[in-house]
């Protein structure tokens, strides 16, 4: 497993810039995808029910990956900018061989917990994206 990300970014950079997360495809690892996808999501400040979503979306993402053939490694990127909150997923893969019925299923959730979202066959990877629009903070 490892993370990266841009070392010499301040704390306003770092929730800006892309923060990496690979993992072993195996359902463990959903909790740690889980876990980071909260952490980055409290660090830009999003609201306890987006970053409930975001979780939830980021499960789902594991999840489907872990059921393709490739059981090698999954590739979590999380990016933050003023108006959303972007998740990619991705493992390799020579084709979209995933199950049907599974898409469906992760469609599903994903069409109930971000604003937009894609699962596509790219560069010899399997990629799922979901973005979440921030929504404005009430001042208090």
């Amino acid at each position: 497993m490892s993370v990266s990300a841009d070392p010499s970014a301040s704390t306003s950079s770092l929730i800006s810039g892309p923060v990496t997360l690979v993992v072993p495809a195996v359902a463990a690892m959903v909790r740690v995808g889980r876990l980071t996808a909260s952490s980055v999501a409290s660090i830009a400040d999003l609201s306890i029910d987006d970053i409930d979503d975001i979780k939830i979306a980021v499960s789902e993402m594991i999840t489907l990956l872990i059921q393709s053939d490739n059981r090698s490694s999954i590739t979590l990127r999380f990016e933050v900018d003023a108006q959303s909150f972007t998740v990619e997923a991705s493992t390799p893969s020579s084709a979209l061989d995933l199950g049907r019925n599974d898409v469906a299923l992760a469609t599903a959730v994903l069409d109930a917990v971000s604003d937009r979202h894609e699962v596509a066959h790219v560069d010899d990877r399997i990629l799922m994206k979901m973005v979440k629009t921030i929504s404005p903070r009430p001042e208090s």
